[in-house]
């Protein structure tokens, strides 16, 4: 550790050690060290305070306001400085967000975060001055959310109550409110499921569906270099039909929101998520067709009959999850049944009253095979160790 922090020189200086020092007010920070340097030479620079005894701390700002030590950032790296109660400059969030106040270091200047959420960092140094509360954080802290809650109403009231605290976002800079109605969010953590909704103003559908689409995608046929077809340059279609947008099934009145409001947001997600394909493939093309909410996928033989005539490929989601979950059972199935065929051949060659009681081979024996096939393989092991007793012996001329 190249510099111990103030608390540490100062307890040092008195003649503390690693070994003995005020256990009820400080303790030896974690983090690296080795045997050769000390249990001092850690990240945090040496010794921290305890926070039970931190938090008894009083602090003021350059502006003069009165932070109690509980309320501070109790570590901050920052402009090559650490920020904390061990340094006296521990820092608080400004709730007047002022960034370039004259009477802060002016290494804490500017705004830091971005977008609706933003803060200042105000350094805060001891004091023994008495603690004024009209003149504190606590104070301009509790105005400070009094007036976000004083505005949140206030912009219920303007909207007629027609506003959910799920959609509704404030922006720090500019100190107001503003609702971004996402019904995804609505499908994905509501608790108002089937219950009444303060933005469409009724109580929900009862009955449940999802939001169905039909994907298009298209390109380029090209060959590789191992190997060339005569279709190579030709388009190529497909479309996979009654794919779904939320997980779990929601309020079909929510879902008929989502495509009047967000329906964009479907090949925007995709793009987002096949950006390989668009980026490896020029040629490569993707559409959102036919959007609807519905309780469950229909299917139109007569249209899917008329795609297969135009050349276009044609699947359906839902036959695709069909076909990925019976691949995914008969590989469990298969790869059950190695683990059966291994397990009876150690039965054979060791006996499964010699199998470690709770062991994972006796749990899965028990579990796996009945006590029928655990006789036949007993029978089995019997007979071989039989053979083996009565399998001849071959005499050599140096044995006689």
């Amino acid at each position: 550790m190249s510099k111990y922090n103030l608390l540490t020189q100062r307890l040092l200086a008195e003649g503390y050690t690693a070994d003995n020092y005020p256990k009820d007010k400080v303790h030896i920070a974690g983090g690296y060290h080795t045997a050769s340097t000390g249990p001092l030479d850690n990240v945090y620079g040496g010794f921290e305070y305890n926070r039970v005894y931190s938090d008894n701390f009083l602090y003021k700002t350059g502006c003069g306001m009165y932070v109690k030590g509980s309320n501070v950032l109790t570590h901050m790296g920052y402009m090559g400085e650490e920020w904390c109660h061990e340094n006296d400059n521990p820092v608080v969030r400004c709730p007047y967000d002022k960034a370039e106040c004259p009477l802060n270091d002016n290494r804490l200047h500017g705004i830091f975060g971005g977008g609706n959420c933003i803060q200042c960092w105000c350094a805060c140094h001891k004091t023994d001055e008495p603690y004024d509360y009209d003149h504190s954080f606590e104070k301009a802290e509790k105005d400070r959310q009094d007036e976000k809650r004083r505005k949140y109403q206030e912009y219920a009231d303007a909207h007629n109550g027609r506003i959910c605290q799920n959609h509704m976002y404030y922006n720090e800079s500019t100190r107001e409110w503003n609702m971004y109605y996402e019904p995804a969010i609505c499908a994905r953590m509501c608790s108002a499921q089937n219950g009444y909704c303060p933005v469409l103003g009724r109580e929900l559908n009862e009955k449940r569906g999802n939001v169905y689409y039909d994907l298009k995608t298209s390109g380029i046929k090209k060959h590789t270099e191992a190997q060339y077809s005569l279709f190579d340059g030709e388009r190529w279609t497909h479309i996979e039909k009654g794919m779904r947008v939320f997980k779990n099934p929601c309020s079909m009145d929510i879902c008929k929101a989502f495509i009047k409001v967000q329906s964009d947001k479907i090949l925007s997600d995709y793009k987002m998520n096949h950006s390989t394909e668009y980026l490896f493939d020029k040629s490569f093309k993707a559409e959102i067709l036919n959007i609807r909410a519905e309780s469950k996928p229909s299917r139109d033989l007569m249209q899917d009959l008329q795609d297969i005539r135009d050349g276009i490929e044609i699947s359906h989601a839902s036959d695709n999850e069909k076909q990925k979950k019976e691949a995914k059972k008969e590989k469990r199935n298969l790869a059950k049944q190695k683990n059966i065929e291994r397990l009876e051949k150690k039965i054979i060659e060791v006996g499964y009253e010699n199998l470690v009681e709770y062991s994972v081979d006796r749990v899965h024996a028990d579990k796996w095979l009945t006590q029928e096939r655990l006789e036949e393989l007993e029978q089995i092991r019997q007979q071989k160790i039989k053979e083996e007793q009565e399998k001849p012996v071959q005499l050599s001329l140096f044995d006689m």
